[in-house]
């Protein structure tokens, strides 16, 4: 593949990440609100999660390391716009006090896209779209 195929490729896949994680945020916030929960856990999660499935998905090789790469990078800025955090005013009896619950449903949202990814690539038969190509 020529190299500037290649490149035009990975900065699609830059946008299409930046693209999942809006929409993965904005898609649990919505959820949450629907069903009446705290939004921050839920849409964090959602971002975090479809993130990095995502990543996977848009990278044009090099695909689980792409995955864990955009995994490592979200952990580092979730927990800087997520940290300190702490209740909303609606959790009578605990408003206002801090909590780690985000970080912790973002985390976990990361990692089961993760798994996901990995189940993935893993279940994969030689001619599936999932695989890496050359495999």
């Amino acid at each position: 593949m020529p190299i500037v195929q290649t490149t035009m490729k990975w900065i699609l896949a830059i946008f299409a990440v930046l693209g999942g994680w809006l929409s993965g945020g904005i898609a649990g916030i919505i959820a949450a609100g629907l069903a009446g929960f705290w939004d921050r856990p839920i849409g964090g999660f959602g971002a975090a999660f479809v993130t990095v499935v995502v990543a996977y998905l848009a990278a044009p090789n090099h695909k689980l390391l792409s995955a864990s790469v955009v995994l490592v990078l979200g952990a580092v800025l979730a927990w800087l716009a997520l940290e300190p955090s702490f209740y909303p005013k609606s959790y009578r009896g605990s408003a206002y006090e801090r909590t780690h619950l985000p970080i912790i449903a973002t985390y976990m949202g990361a990692v089961l896209g993760l798994a996901l990814v990995v189940t993935l690539n893993w279940r994969a038969g030689p001619d599936n779209p999932f695989k890496p190509a050359g495999r």
